[in-house]
């Protein structure tokens, strides 16, 4: 089988590899390529050492069912979660199941023909879906309820900051969800694509208090810029990933006579995902209009290369 190998920033490499044996293999039908993805290409990555296979935004079909499971049946097209939380330890029990440290995972990324998946993790990550491209928005769309979920309350006015691939994911849901949306990006071609979907997009900040200010976009001092944006009770999340030692600047007269909260979310937990997948059964071709560009994994430089350029919303791989 086919399995693209990421050897190094900025090299990949197509290689023929031996049809993967398990307890469930599945053949993969398509899969996305995330902001991890592209920064471990261009610039590496200390979890993902070469030579390695990317890329956990997939589904698939199972063609191989080598224990006995009551739930799947070979045939079955299915969203895969990438890795599943136990469920017993401290941090499940305290509702933070994201943070688990004890969780089950894919033995390989998913740039490649098929993947095995063991049966303790098959029988909690694997979901039944439809066959369509836009399965592969469950991940990502799942860690988008998980940061959702840490506003206070639910935005009667959202403000997403940074319109990159996972901006518009959380400014489709907050459309889904009935709030008025408004999204700040500086590219213009993602200005344009954003307002194409029909959400307001600017450079700058529109006038007015917003409930929720989503910060998809890794740079700490706008979390103190963009405060005085957030009304009574409102709650800033900072969703994107921050380097190690970056410290933010926030109005503490804010938090504490206004009530402004500084929250945070990683990845999702089990329950985001299978909230992704209903939500996506039932408003696919919402969600699917952020998926801009199809490749097979023989075009995957071109596939990456486009995304460098910020000239993409979601890319996938087609198999």
């Amino acid at each position: 089988m086919k399995a693209l190998f990421y050897l190094g920033p900025e090299r990949l490499e197509l290689r023929e590899i031996g049809k993967p044996k398990g307890d469930v293999v599945i053949k993969i039908l398509g899969a996305g390529v995330c902001g991890t993805d592209l920064k471990t290409y261009l610039k590496g990555h200390p979890m993902f050492k070469p030579p390695t296979i990317l890329g956990h935004e997939c589904y698939g079909k199972i063609v191989e069912l080598n224990v006995d499971m009551k739930s799947l049946e070979v045939g079955d097209t299915v969203a895969v979660a990438p890795y599943a939380e136990c469920g017993k330890c401290h941090l499940c029990e305290i509702g933070v199941p994201e943070l688990c440290k004890s969780k089950t995972y894919l033995e390989t990324g998913c740039f490649t023909q098929y993947i095995a998946v063991s049966r303790e993790h098959a029988s909690r990550a694997l979901f039944k879906v439809t066959d369509d491209p836009a399965q592969i928005l469950a991940e990502p769309l799942a860690c988008v309820f998980n940061g959702f979920e840490k506003l206070r309350v639910k935005p009667r006015r959202l403000l997403v900051v940074g319109g990159g691939p996972m901006g518009v994911l959380f400014a489709l849901l907050g459309v889904s969800e009935g709030c008025e949306t408004f999204v700040i990006e500086k590219s213009a071609w993602r200005l344009e694509h954003i307002r194409s979907l029909g959400i307001e997009a600017a450079d700058r900040p529109p006038e007015g208090l917003f409930d929720g200010i989503i910060f998809a976009v890794n740079i700490p001092e706008l979390v103190g810029q963009y405060t005085r944006l957030a009304n009574d009770g409102g709650s800033l999340l900072l969703f994107s990933g921050y380097p190690k030692d970056s410290l933010i600047e926030v109005d503490s007269y804010a938090v504490h006579y206004r009530e402004v909260s500084v929250v945070g979310s990683f990845g999702f937990a089990l329950k985001h995902f299978e909230r992704a997948v209903e939500t996506l059964s039932s408003q696919v071709e919402l969600f699917k209009r952020l998926m801009t560009h199809r490749f097979d994994l023989e075009n995957a430089p071109k596939a990456f290369e486009i995304l460098s350029k910020g000239e993409a919303m979601k890319v996938f791989f087609g198999m």
